[in-house]
């Protein structure tokens, strides 16, 4: 009909705008140290990090990128509390969720990662019972020691012990899931962000 134009964006958007991608298998994560500029990690705790540390690295030798120029942002549940079994308790439906019913039976991305982590028994049993509507069972599955694992959790000199793995991991951010606005503020203070 000739009356179309070609439409001009009046966004001048930042074309640096830094690339991070949330991955959790081997190849993809040195994919991702290859190509993006940071990571965003599944199960990226400090007892994991001798495994993932290759994985990073062959991608980084890939680009030709220091490890200077890639960044990690983990991520951890925070709660802060005197009953540190009560806590990893309300933590464990997530996971059992996650372990026993994402993605396929045979492909499950989360599963492998509790595998990884060392409890393949665990991985296992969770699954089953989940995926044969088991919950509660799953629930219960879920062992304390991986739960601890992933979060900081317990009374304040308790966590800022537990901190001190997290800082020696190397990341450059630590993403924090909590409710409460105490494991901010204990945080903040434990990484040196409050005057």
């Amino acid at each position: 009909m000739g009356v179309g134009k070609p439409l001009k964006s009046i966004l001048h958007m930042n074309p640096d705008i830094p690339i991070f991608l949330g991955t959790g298998m081997e190849s993809t994560k040195r994919l991702t140290a290859e190509l993006a500029d940071g990571w965003l990690p599944l199960g990226y705790v400090p007892e994991t990090a001798d495994t993932y540390e290759p994985w990073i690295n062959t991608g980084l030798d890939k680009a030709g990128k220091p490890k200077e120029a890639f960044e990690v942002q983990a991520m951890t549940n925070v709660i802060v509390t005197d009953d540190v079994r009560s806590a990893l308790d309300r933590l464990k439906p997530g996971i059992a969720l996650y372990v026993g019913g994402m993605g396929h039976k045979d492909t499950n991305f989360h599963k492998e990662m509790m595998i990884r982590r060392g409890f393949p028994e665990a991985a296992e049993r969770i699954q089953e019972l989940f995926l044969a509507g088991k919950k509660t069972e799953a629930i219960e599955a879920v062992p304390d020691e991986y739960v601890d694992q992933g979060a900081l959790v317990g009374p304040k000199a308790r966590i800022t012990d537990r901190f001190r793995a997290w800082q020696d991991l190397g990341v450059d951010g630590l993403t924090l899931h909590t409710e409460r606005e105490d494991a901010i503020e204990l945080m903040a203070d434990l990484a040196g962000c409050r005057p």
